[in-house]
């Protein structure tokens, strides 16, 4: 039996138990992490939309009624889960910019669908018109995609670098929601033009300030998890 035999517990047995603690270690810290940005994304998943209500009704809309509850559960099981799947990635230790831009990429679409299947069995509870899922749905799905893996692979560049300053979390979600609300504004506005249907402008200052304030948001709760890490000491 030679000195690296696994079972005489030499040196490749003491290897394989470190990368297994390794592993552990990863997964509990990933495990927490995501503990720690659910109830912040819950709380923003509600602030966004309040603020939505807020500047829809300053700009004439009326009040939506019991379709406000539909809208809350799309809002806040889509910050739910586009903001754990950017937390998860937070965790990588090499290449964390390109992990946290690939899991964005497949969080951003998979939890707009998951979302707007949350809105669509309120809005059947309620004894509502569930929303359409047509082409334009897919259309958003692939640049939510899109947003969502630049938002991820810069918050990962900024994390890898134990950036924790709210000021450039704050800086670069503006940037993210700034692209982000001229596309969906533009994409709303080339969809009426084609079905000839017109846009309120409630619903037009609606879109831009969700799709603004949200990935601001998204990237705070990622680096108030980041500063709560070093708070806990967990390195």
């Amino acid at each position: 039996m030679t000195d690296m035999d696994p079972i005489g517990g030499g040196p490749a047995a003491i290897s394989d138990d470190y990368a297994e603690g390794i592993a552990g270690s990863i997964a509990a810290e990933a495990v927490q992490r995501a503990v720690r940005v659910a109830w912040m994304a819950v709380l923003l998943g509600i602030v966004v939309q309040l603020l939505t209500i807020a500047f829809a009704l300053g700009f004439g809309a009326g009040w939506p009624g019991v379709a406000v509850l539909a809208d809350f559960a799309q809002g806040v099981s889509w910050a739910i889960l586009v903001c754990i799947g950017l937390a998860v990635g937070t965790v990588a230790g090499r290449d964390r910019s390109l992990v946290m831009g690939l899991l964005g990429l497949l969080s951003g679409p998979v939890a707009w669908g998951l979302a707007k299947g949350a809105q669509r069995t309120v809005q059947a509870a309620l004894g509502l018109t569930p929303a359409g899922i047509d082409g334009f749905f897919y259309l958003v799905c692939a640049i939510r995609g899109a947003e969502y893996a630049a938002l991820g692979a810069l918050l990962g560049y900024l994390s890898q670098r134990e950036v924790t300053g709210i000021r450039s979390y704050l800086l670069l979600g503006a940037v993210v929601g700034l692209a982000a609300a001229a596309a969906m504004t533009g994409l709303n506005l080339w969809r009426a033009a084609q079905t000839g249907a017109a846009i309120p402008a409630a619903r037009l200052v609606g879109v831009a300030v969700n799709e603004l304030v949200f990935p601001i948001g998204c990237a705070l709760v990622i680096c108030v998890a980041l500063r709560m890490k070093r708070l806990v000491g967990l390195h």
